[in-house]
C-alpha cells in the first residue's frame, strides 16, 4: 500500500479492509461512538430545528423507507442521511478528531446505517463501512499541520468527511479499488464547509455533515455507474489542500497514508463530555473545578480570566461584543465568555446549560461582563485543548486551576461508563427507559445483528415504542 497516489492507497485500504482484522479495542470503540452519535441525534430530534429540517426535506423529497431519527415518517435515503447527520450535529455534542478538529462520526454513522439498512446488508457490513469512513475522514486532514483547515475558515467536517463517506458508501456498494479511487475524486466536488456562519451563529453549519455524507454517497454511486473523478483529489494542483489552504501548501502524503490498517487515526477521536465546541472543554473543566474543589461562588468573583491559546481566541472570543453578548444559543456554545459563566453559575455543563433562555440570565450576564480572555503561552493547542482559569475574589484572594489535557482526550479518556451514561441521558430526552436499553443493547451487539435492526428503534416520536 506504499505505492500509488493518496486516493489509490486509501482505496486499497477501504477495499481490502476486513472487520476481523481490526483490533478488538477499535471495534468496541466504533460501537461506542456509533451509540454516542445516535444519542446526540435523539437529544435533538424533538427540537424546533429538527422540525424545520424535516419540513425542508419534505418540501423536495418524495421518497420513503429510510428512518429519520425520532420522526414518525420516513424519508428517501439521501434526505434521511442529511436529516440524521444534521440533528446529530445540532448540539455540537458529537465526537471530534483531536488532531484535525473533524467530527467524523456525525457523517459516517448516518451514512453507514442508512445505506446498510437500505441495501439490507449485515451489521458487520455496516460497522465495516463506518470504520472505513471515519478512518478516511480523519486521515484526509493529516496532510497539513493540525487544524489548518479550520484556521483557514473551512469547517473540516464538511470539507474532509465527503472523502471518508465516499469510501464507506463504496464499500457497501461493492465498488472495486479503481472505482473507489474515482469516488474520492468525485467527492472533491462535494467538499465544502465555510465558517462564515460563526459571525452570527447561523444554523447552516449544522448541514455540513449531511452534505458530506450525501455527497460521499453520490460520489460512490456515480463511480459505480462508471463516472470518473480526478485521480489527485488530495495532492493535485486544485486538490483539497491547494484549494482551501493555498497553492503553495505542501501536502504530507506520507502522513495521510502511514500505517493504514495498523495505526488507527480513529483512536484519536474523542467523545465529548460537554455539549459545546471542543476548543473550550479544558476551560470549562477548570471553571467547574474552581466551583467544586475551591468553593468559588460567582458572586465572590471580582474578575475571572480565561487563558486560551492565541489561535483559539478568534474562534471563542471574537468579535468580542458578539461573543460576550451572544444573541442565540448557537453563539452561546461557541462563546468562551458565556460558556464559562454558565458553567460557573449553574455548577455544571449539560444540555440544560446551553438553553437559549440562559442568555439573559442576570447572574450569567453579570459574570460574563467580569471575564477577560487572554493568550496562554503554555497551552498545548492544537494537540490538546488546554485550559486555565484564574479568579480574583472580592476577598482579595486569587485562585486558579489549569488542565493541560482536555477531558475525553487520550491523556484523560472518558470512561466507558461515562460514555454510556451520556447516551442514556441524551436518548431519554426522547425515549422511555425500556427503549433506550433496547437501542443500547442493539448497537453494542453489532455486528451480530442485521443492519436494519436499528431502524425500528430509531423511528417514532417522543417516548414511542
Amino acid at each position: 500500500m506504499a505505492d500509488g497516489t493518496v486516493a489509490e492507497r486509501l482505496a486499497a485500504f477501504a477495499h481490502g479492509f476486513r472487520l476481523e482484522a481490526a483490533p478488538a479495542e477499535i471495534i468496541d470503540m466504533a460501537k461506542l461512538h456509533l451509540l454516542d452519535t445516535i444519542g446526540c441525534a435523539l437529544a435533538a430530534a424533538g427540537s424546533d430545528y429538527a422540525e424545520r429540517s424535516f419540513d425542508a426535506a419534505r418540501r423536495i423529497d418524495t421518497g420513503s423507507g429510510s428512518v429519520a431519527i425520532g420522526q414518525a415518517e420516513t424519508l428517501g435515503l439521501d434526505a434521511a442521511i442529511r436529516f440524521n447527520a444534521g440533528i446529530a450535529h445540532m448540539l455540537d455534542f458529537d465526537d471530534t478528531h483531536r488532531i484535525t478538529l473533524t467530527h467524523p462520526s456525525v457523517s459516517a454513522a448516518p451514512l453507514a446505517f442508512g445505506l446498510a439498512a437500505h441495501l439490507g446488508t449485515t451489521g458487520e457490513d455496516m460497522l465495516s463501512a463506518y470504520l472505513v469512513a471515519v478512518e478516511t475522514s480523519c486521515r484526509a486532514g493529516l496532510g497539513a499541520a493540525g487544524p489548518a483547515f479550520l484556521h483557514r475558515g473551512v469547517h473540516p467536517t464538511g470539507a474532509l468527511c465527503a472523502f471518508g463517506c465516499a469510501l464507506g458508501a463504496g464499500r457497501l456498494l461493492g465498488l472495486s479499488t479503481e472505482q473507489m479511487t474515482h469516488a474520492q475524486g468525485i467527492a472533491l466536488s462535494f467538499a465544502s464547509g465555510p465558517m462564515e456562519w460563526q459571525r452570527d451563529g447561523a444554523e447552516a453549519k449544522r448541514m455540513h455533515p449531511g452534505n458530506a455524507a450525501a455527497g460521499g454517497l453520490m460520489a460512490a454511486s456515480a463511480a459505480a455507474s462508471g463516472i470518473t473523478g480526478p485521480r489527485l483529489p488530495y495532492e493535485g494542483r486544485a486538490g483539497i489542500y491547494s484549494l482551501f489552504l493555498g497553492e503553495d501548501t505542501r501536502t504530507d502524503t506520507d502522513a495521510i497514508c502511514a500505517g493504514l490498517g495498523e495505526d488507527w487515526a480513529f483512536a484519536d477521536v474523542s467523545i465529548k463530555p460537554y455539549p459545546l465546541v471542543h476548543h473550550i472543554h479544558g476551560a470549562i473543566d477548570c471553571a467547574l473545578q474552581l466551583v467544586r474543589e475551591n468553593g468559588v461562588r460567582p458572586d465572590d468573583i471580582e474578575q475571572l480570566t480565561v487563558h486560551l491559546a492565541d489561535r483559539q481566541i478568534p474562534i471563542l472570543a471574537e468579535p468580542e461584543e458578539t461573543k460576550r453578548h451572544p444573541r442565540n444559543g448557537y453563539q452561546g456554545i461557541f462563546s468562551a465568555y458565556h460558556a464559562v459563566a454558565a458553567a460557573m453559575v449553574r455548577g455544571r455543563m449539560t444540555l440544560d446549560e446551553t438553553m437559549e433562555t440562559l442568555l439573559d440570565d442576570p447572574a450569567i450576564v453579570a459574570l460574563r461582563d467580569r471575564i477577560d480572555i487572554v493568550a496562554d503561552p503554555d497551552s498545548l493547542y492544537p494537540e490538546y485543548y488546554s485550559g486555565r482559569v484564574t479568579a480574583r475574589l472580592t476577598s482579595g484572594r486569587t485562585v486558579a486551576h489549569a488542565e493541560k489535557f482536555h477531558p475525553g482526550s487520550d491523556r484523560r479518556p472518558l470512561p466507558r461508563n461515562a460514555a454510556l451514561e451520556k447516551f442514556r441521558a441524551n436518548a431519554s430526552r426522547l425515549m422511555d427507559d425500556r427503549r433506550v436499553r433496547l437501542l443500547e443493547d442493539a448497537v453494542l451487539s453489532l455486528p451480530a445483528l442485521p443492519a436494519d435492526a436499528l431502524a425500528p428503534l430509531l423511528s417514532g416520536g417522543a417516548h414511542g415504542g
